[in-house]
């Protein structure tokens, strides 16, 4: 995953202010998941789960919230091949997204015997990260993002 990141901040970073705040929060939100999946001697604080929870759900809003509108204008520009991709891509980001945010549901308060599924829960939340950037990175080059957002066509929420 941080390889990819890594890809994809070198293709998108600068790009667009909306692009580098979710890049951002892509990264931050990386950066806490490995810190938190890799220490395997100690249960995480209440307070780091909290605190991973919330980076959770800034992340997919900031994808939302950030982008939202130029993906939308994009993808109505969009013909062909590419809106097909786009058609199919986003149902999947969706189901994604609601996978997330049942983690940050059940781990934003969670008991003492909730805690004993998190190394489990993270594994799976690591798969669905991955799935999801590469899901995002799909949906960015299929619809021309890039390109849309350089013309201005759409200005953000």
């Amino acid at each position: 995953m941080l390889r990819k990141m890594e890809q994809t901040k070198a293709q998108l970073a600068g790009k667009h202010q909306a692009l580098d705040t979710f890049i951002n929060a892509r990264q931050n939100l990386l950066v806490e998941y490995i810190r938190l999946s890799t220490d395997k001697k100690t249960l995480p604080t209440e307070e780091e789960l909290v605190e991973f929870c919330g980076q959770l759900v800034d992340y997919v809003c900031t994808g939302h919230f950030e982008i939202y509108d130029y993906v939308v204008a994009a993808y109505e520009a969009a013909r062909g091949n590419a809106r097909v991709l786009a058609e199919r891509i986003y149902p999947l980001i969706k189901k994604n997204t609601d996978e997330a945010l049942n983690f940050h549901d059940k781990y934003t308060q969670a008991s003492e015997d909730t805690l004993m599924e998190l190394d489990g829960d993270l594994s799976q939340l690591g798969e669905i990260l991955e799935e999801r950037f590469e899901l995002e990175d799909r949906l960015v080059s299929a619809i021309s993002l890039v390109d849309h957002l350089d013309t201005g066509k759409a200005e953000p929420a």
